[in-house]
């Protein structure tokens, strides 16, 4: 049962009941004041072994109260608790002495393991004089957060490491998602051939166990200092070994891998309590890499998807997850193609800076259209435009969305008609033909790395195009396909059978009536 004293110095009642229940349960003697002034008076008359203080407080601040307590007894122990903590808050916070940090809001569990880590960093403290170096181990992490890929993070972790320890052997195994693998990706003292061939599972030997269960092991004297390992232990020139786990906030990342070679003095706790600084701080650089890396890939990612997709639809697809590069499937979805009739004439008699000015009216036009019933807009062919409904984002209607967008482009293809017209008689001439398909087609991306082109291939985007071919200047054919699923308020005529180029046998073509 512990004996320590702890003062609690928060103004926030609900943080100061938390931990005066959930520490007083755990065996401390646990008092609490308001404000630094009130908890140094305390000082006056009482003996505390560990302050949980918290950073912003009416007064005088955490770190301020911490330092003029320890000039009082300087050996108290701190735990920092704040809601809004930087690098620079920590650093300062150690230089005080301060020995544990909680991050608001935080649990009952989190509150008890900072505290009990700070009473045993105080007895590791005393157990060796090296851990005088704590202070200066945390101005590596301004290396950690000025590198600029994970090789550079990961190398300057070794040159840390081995100047701290000066082990000979030293090796980063980072964990590998996809093979559920741990690779060697940076190494001093490991010869190549190893270095491409070892590949550990999650469990499998001492990296895989100190990864599997977020616990470091420590090997002195060869096999027989810890028995567990014995069994797996290969290299038997090994005098003394660490295998220590990359930790992030939710979950693992690797293994820290450092042995000295036939002779050399044993590690200690002392020394985990080393490795745990310097690598938190490497951990924090590598997650620091991955989020802005992250933030990085979905500004492209949206980039990308805002080329063939309205804003909110990019959005929905990013928060998905998908990788443009990676989508690749089949699927039941609904085609739109529109065509300008007549639009040959124009480029024969117009100037093509005024023909260019007009395809941009147009393709502005309908690209709005399109991102306005949900659909995707899948490219532009000279004249035409191909349009796609139901994916990458689900719609309960994708028939009747399309259908809502052929008729809405030809309401506002009337009105870009008449617009210029006023401009000149050879608009007089031009209309819209629209075809609308539905059924499985092959929907991702199609060509390389380089270019993205998201695209739908299959028999029903060709009838869809060939469709809006035999439509009439302003009319609408669907196929039979899409007649199925249909919305009631939508009206139809039926033709007659009829044979599309590139098609083997006739199809039902439908008319869309005016809605």
């Amino acid at each position: 049962m512990p004996s320590e004293k702890i003062l609690i110095i928060d103004d926030e009642q609900i943080i100061v009941d938390l931990c005066l229940d959930i520490l007083g349960k755990e065996g401390y003697q646990v008092q609490s004041a308001p404000s630094g002034e009130i908890a140094l008076r305390l000082a006056d008359t009482e003996q505390f072994h560990l302050l949980v203080v918290d950073m912003l407080m009416p007064g005088m601040d955490g770190l301020e109260t911490f330092d003029a307590f320890k000039k009082k007894h300087s050996d108290i122990l701190g735990v920092l608790s704040t809601a809004h903590g930087t690098m620079e808050t920590a650093l300062q916070a150690m230089d005080i002495g301060i020995s544990g940090f909680l991050n608001k809001p935080f649990t009952p569990a989190k509150l008890v393991q900072v505290v009990k880590d700070s009473f045993n960093k105080a007895a590791l403290l005393k157990e060796n004089t090296r851990l005088q170096t704590l202070i200066p181990l945390y101005k590596l992490g301004e290396k950690f957060i000025l590198s600029q890929t994970r090789e550079e993070v990961l190398n300057e972790l070794i040159k840390a490491i081995k100047t701290q320890t000066g082990a000979q052997k030293i090796s980063v195994m980072i964990y590998i998602k996809k093979e559920n693998r741990l690779h060697i990706a940076a190494s001093i003292g490991i010869n190549k051939d190893l270095i491409n061939k070892v590949r550990i599972t999650p469990g499998e030997n001492i990296s895989g166990w100190v990864f599997q269960n977020g616990e470091p092991v420590i090997l002195n004297g060869g096999p027989n200092d810890n028995p567990k390992f014995t069994h797996i232990l290969k290299c038997k020139d090994i005098s003394a070994a660490i295998s220590f786990p990359l930790k992030a906030r939710d979950r693992t990342l690797g293994v820290l891998n450092i042995s000295r070679i036939k002779s050399g003095s044993n590690f200690t706790h002392s020394d985990i309590e080393m490795l745990s600084i310097i690598c938190s701080q490497a951990v924090m650089a590598l997650e620091n890499l991955r989020i802005m890396e992250e933030r990085s890939e979905k500004i492209r990612m949206r980039t990308l998807f805002e080329q063939y997709v309205a804003p909110e639809v990019a959005e929905v697809l990013i928060s998905h997850g998908q990788n443009p590069l990676d989508v690749g499937e089949i699927k039941n979805i609904t085609i739109l193609f529109a065509d300008i009739r007549n639009f040959t004439p124009l480029v024969q008699r117009l100037p093509l800076e005024t023909l260019r000015t007009f395809l941009n009216d147009f393709f502005d036009l309908v690209t709005q259209v399109i991102f306005r019933f949900k659909g995707t807009l899948d490219k532009f062919m000279g004249d035409a435009v191909l349009a796609i409904f139901g994916s990458p984002v689900p719609l309960s209607e994708p028939h009747n969305a399309a259908i809502s967008t052929a008729a809405k482009m030809l309401e506002n293809f009337a009105g870009l008609k008449e617009f210029w017209s006023a401009k000149a008689d050879h608009f007089e001439d031009i209309g819209l033909g629209i075809g609308i398909s539905s059924g499985e087609v092959f929907l991702g991306n199609v060509g390389s790395k380089q270019r993205l082109d998201y695209t739908v291939l299959g028999t029903d985007v060709n009838l869809s195009q060939r469709l809006a071919s035999e439509a009439a200047s302003n009319e609408i054919l669907i196929s039979e396909s899409v007649t199925r699923h249909m919305g009631s308020q939508f009206q139809i005529t039926k033709e007659s059978m009829r044979d599309i180029k590139g098609l083997a046998n006739p199809v039902k073509v439908f008319t869309i009536n005016s809605i």
